[in-house]
């Protein structure tokens, strides 16, 4: 039997917060608050609505790069 898919909740964070956090702190003596993530997420899901607009324009249901 198929799993069903499950869907994001705008609450949800799309990023997983150990790679972001790493990256950061690569970068200088930075860390990361917990809010960050969320507003970060946001952002995320923004720009994949915007993609998945440009791609339905076009009459695709594949988001490609181009649609970002």
């Amino acid at each position: 039997m198929a799993k069903k898919k499950k869907k994001a909740k705008k609450s949800e964070v799309l990023i997983k917060k150990s790679l972001v956090q790493e990256y950061i702190k690569s970068r200088g003596d930075f860390r990361v608050s917990a809010e960050s993530f969320e507003a970060l997420s946001a952002r995320v899901m923004n720009l994949c609505d915007e993609a998945m607009d440009r791609a339905e324009i076009n009459r695709r249901k594949t988001v490609q790069k181009q649609d970002f």
